[in-house]
């Protein structure tokens, strides 16, 4: 049987188990509003009927459909980031396992051998489509049945009509969609990276950039410009970021994310900066000189600076 590693949230640190705790089900791939309502059950659930549970989480370590699927989705966030927000909505345990090690169990196995012997679970919430054990066969209903304690299903979250998915966000996200994919993030969409060592153009036309690859899985929004916020040594930036290809200078680039922060002086090279995505600007545009795209990060800059976030 698979081991499970349980790490407070606290201290980010593995920890002994909780003699007893409350566990929330899913992905939770970028924990949006509908994740962030689930965990709030959780909460109701032990002030109601389990006060000496603690809150845990139950996650994987990558997310499923990395390995269920030939071309899966991108992510929303990392795992580090994952255990940020976890503890930030108030969540005291993360349960982390390995998919692969027990997607073959069956819904009796992991019921009982992952949920109730490794995470001491007395409760449960998941979503109304939460699926289970080996075949996805496994229901909130029968885990209710099998593990014998309080279930809470969430039904949908809709906003404005809409049900509230990481698919639908990436979707946004895939079409320069940056603010309302905020508004169901419950946050602007972010990824943290270290900075690598460009060509100076920046530097040269008086607008130094800092450059960045998206790290590995993490989802690549629309290609163009958008107003950012970077995050050097816990201090915000406003900032301008292209995303793509950096058409005017070069002729077979890779994807490049490059941000001209505003206000700030200094050696930024190899720290390891958040970019968070506010609001998309208009596409790569390909400049016939440096002095027109000099031109252009200017009035970029200067729409970066007057943008208030809806």
């Amino acid at each position: 049987m698979s081991a499970i590693l349980c790490i407070s949230l606290k201290t980010m640190k593995p920890e002994p188990l909780p003699p007893s705790a409350i566990v929330c089900l899913g992905n939770f791939d970028g924990l949006h509003v509908a994740h962030r309502e689930l965990l709030e059950n959780a909460k109701k659930l032990r002030l109601h009927c389990l006060p000496n549970a603690a809150c845990g989480v139950f996650c994987f370590s990558e997310l499923s459909s990395d390995h269920l699927s030939n071309m899966p989705p991108a992510h929303l966030c990392t795992l580090e980031q994952k255990l940020e927000l976890f503890a930030s909505c108030g969540m005291e345990y993360a349960f982390i396992a390995e998919f692969p090690e027990i997607r073959d169990l069956s819904p009796a196995e992991f019921a009982i051998g992952i949920l109730k012997e490794q995470c001491n679970c007395t409760g449960i919430v998941c979503g109304f489509n939460f699926r289970f054990g080996k075949d996805g066969k496994g229901t909130p209903e029968l885990l209710e049945k099998l593990l014998q304690c309080p279930v809470s299903i969430q039904q949908k979250v809709t906003v404005d009509g809409q049900t509230v998915s990481s698919t639908y966000i990436r979707q946004l996200l895939f079409e320069g969609k940056a603010e309302e994919a905020t508004r169901l993030l419950a946050r602007p969409y972010s990824f943290s990276a270290p900075v690598l060592h460009g060509k100076h153009l920046g530097t040269q036309l008086g607008t130094p950039t800092i450059n960045q690859r998206i790290p590995q899985k993490m989802l690549a929004p629309l290609r163009g410009v958008y107003v950012t916020e970077c995050e050097v040594d816990g201090k915000s930036y406003r900032a301008v970021t292209n995303v793509g290809l950096r058409p005017t200078v070069e002729e077979n680039a890779l994807v490049n994310c490059e941000s001209f922060l505003l206000d700030f002086s200094g050696d930024l090279y190899h720290k390891t900066i958040r970019v968070s995505f506010l609001k998309y600007l208009r596409p790569e545009i390909r400049f016939s000189s440096q002095e027109e795209l000099r031109a252009q990060i200017e009035r970029d800059a200067a729409a970066a600076r007057e943008y208030s976030p809806l």
